[in-house]
């Protein structure tokens, strides 16, 4: 009968060693599993020279790596310019729409100063991240402004705009890049 008590005992206690082994197996599982779910939304993008850090009129320091995952469009610009004032109000109205959908506005104002472009963007209610720096232009290779670059959520130039370019021949291209967002 004491044999028997010990075999029960040694049972009971490989019973709890199992058990207590499979909560941690599990937990270990889970987390694995949690690691993985998140490297998979994070989209991996890559802009290759187009890539770029901007210091934010409101302070903020981007890259344009950090939109990867979303429709992007790079607009190197000025408040002088004529054709960038008349391009703007079809961005303002492509950035209400499509913003929503995951599509961006990065813009990177040039020859200029803080002052004109906080103007500018008051006036035209321009809501997405702005910075001035000149050597971005020069990095793209832009000779006359204004020169736009359109990108998908994987960072591929999907088309680069010399001059105006109007919300007509962008709406489309957006609309098909929105499409490469991965659903969550």
């Amino acid at each position: 009968m004491k044999l028997f008590k010990y075999h029960i005992i040694i049972l009971i206690v490989c019973a709890i060693a199992t058990i207590a082994t499979f909560g941690q197996q599990s937990k270990k599982t889970d987390k694995i599993k949690s690691q993985a779910k998140e490297s998979v939304l994070k989209v991996a993008a890559n802009y290759g020279k187009y890539n770029f850090t901007l210091k934010t009129l409101d302070g903020k320091t981007i890259k344009l790596s950090d939109y990867a995952g979303k429709v992007v469009l790079v607009n190197i610009w000025a408040p002088w310019c004529g054709p960038c004032k008349m391009e703007t109000p079809g961005f303002v109205r492509l950035y209400e729409k499509y913003h929503p959908k995951g599509f961006e506005i990065i813009g990177v104002a040039v020859q200029t100063n803080e002052s004109d472009v906080r103007t500018f963007m008051e006036k035209y209610k321009m809501r997405w991240q702005i910075g001035i720096k000149d050597e971005i232009a020069k990095a793209y290779g832009t000779y006359g402004i204004p020169d736009s670059y359109l990108f998908r959520p994987d960072g591929t130039l999907v088309k680069e705009f010399v001059g105006y370019a109007s919300e007509d021949a962008l709406e489309p291209l957006i609309k098909e890049a929105l499409k490469f967002i991965e659903k969550k």
